[in-house]
C-alpha cells in the first residue's frame, strides 16, 4: 500500500480510479463550442428552425452568456443521454419520432468526431499532468472510469498527454450500467489488479462519489473542477478538494493494515 494526502487526510491505498470530464479534462472551457458543433452536422439530417435549435443547445446544458450548466445532460449524462434530451426537442417541437430523432443525433456526434476531430477537446486541467505523473512515478495504479465511449477516452487522454500515466480504462460502452452503477468501478479495478476497496475514486460529480460509494472503495474524492461546489459535495464525499493537483503522493510503502 501506499500514502496518499489528500488535504489534511492521509489515506493508504494502490489504486485512484479518476473520472474524466471536469476532473482530467477541463470539459467546460470545450463543451459550449462541441454543443454548436454538433448542432451544425445535426442540420445535416433535419431542417431546423432556429428556436428549435437554441432549445436543442439549451437541451444539452448550454446556458446563458455560453455557459455549460452544471449537472445537465453534457455534464453528468451519457452520450445516449444527452441525445435522448435533443431527441425529446425534435419530438416535442418538429414532430419527428423519438426513436429516429434519437439514432440521427448519435449518428450526428458520431460525425462531428470524426470530421471536426478530436484535436481542439483535448485540453487537460491546468496542473494535472504533472499531478499523474507524480502519482504515477510514485507507484500508484491508475484508471479512468467515464460515461464516454473507450475509443474516444483513449483517444482524448492521448492528445492530452496523459495516456502515459494510465494503466487501465472503464468505460460507458463497456459496462452494461452506467455511472453510479459501481460496474466502472469493477471493471477498472479488476484490470488494475486491485479490490475496489485497495482503490480511491475521484470525480467532479454527485454520480462519481455515489458510484464509488457502492463499489466499496477505500475513500471517495469530490473535486470542485467540474459539476459541482463544493457545497454539493461535502457530506457525500468523504474528502473535497478543489481539484486533482490537490492530490500528493507521500512515496511511502506502508504496511497491510494501515488506514
Amino acid at each position: 500500500m501506499m500514502k496518499l494526502r489528500l488535504g489534511s487526510q492521509v489515506v493508504s491505498l494502490r489504486g485512484i480510479i479518476f473520472d474524466k470530464d471536469g476532473t482530467l479534462l477541463n470539459s467546460f472551457v470545450i463543451w459550449p463550442r462541441l454543443i454548436r458543433r454538433r448542432v451544425e452536422y445535426l442540420e445535416g439530417y433535419f431542417t431546423l428552425e432556429p428556436e428549435v435549435k437554441e432549445l436543442i443547445m439549451r437541451a444539452m446544458g448550454l446556458g446563458k452568456d455560453n455557459i455549460v450548466v452544471r449537472r445537465s445532460p453534457i455534464v453528468v449524462g451519457t452520450r445516449y443521454q444527452t441525445a435522448g434530451a435533443v431527441a425529446t426537442v425534435l419530438f416535442l417541437h418538429q414532430g419527428i419520432p423519438w426513436d429516429e430523432g434519437l439514432q440521427k443525433t448519435l449518428a450526428a456526434f458520431a460525425t462531428c468526431d470524426e470530421q471536426a476531430g478530436l484535436d481542439w477537446q483535448a485540453v487537460p486541467i491546468p496542473g494535472v499532468a504533472d499531478a499523474l505523473r507524480r502519482l504515477h512515478g510514485a507507484g500508484f495504479r491508475l484508471a479512468v472510469a467515464t460515461n464516454d465511449d473507450r475509443k474516444r477516452t483513449e483517444a482524448l487522454m492521448d492528445l492530452c498527454g496523459l495516456k502515459p500515466y494510465i494503466h487501465a480504462y472503464a468505460c460507458q460502452d463497456e459496462v452494461g450500467n452506467s455511472k453510479p452503477d459501481p460496474e466502472m468501478v469493477y471493471l477498472a479495478a479488476r484490470r488494475l489488479g486491485l479490490s475496489p476497496s485497495e482503490c480511491a475514486v475521484v470525480g467532479d460529480s454527485l454520480l462519481d462519489v455515489e458510484m464509488g460509494r457502492r463499489a466499496g472503495v477505500k475513500v471517495t474524492v469530490g473535486v470542485t473542477s467540474g459539476a459541482c461546489s463544493a457545497s454539493e459535495l461535502e457530506g457525500v464525499a468523504d474528502v473535497v478538494l478543489p481539484g486533482v493537483v490537490a492530490m500528493l503522493p507521500d512515496g511511502e510503502a506502508v504496511g497491510e493494515g494501515a488506514c
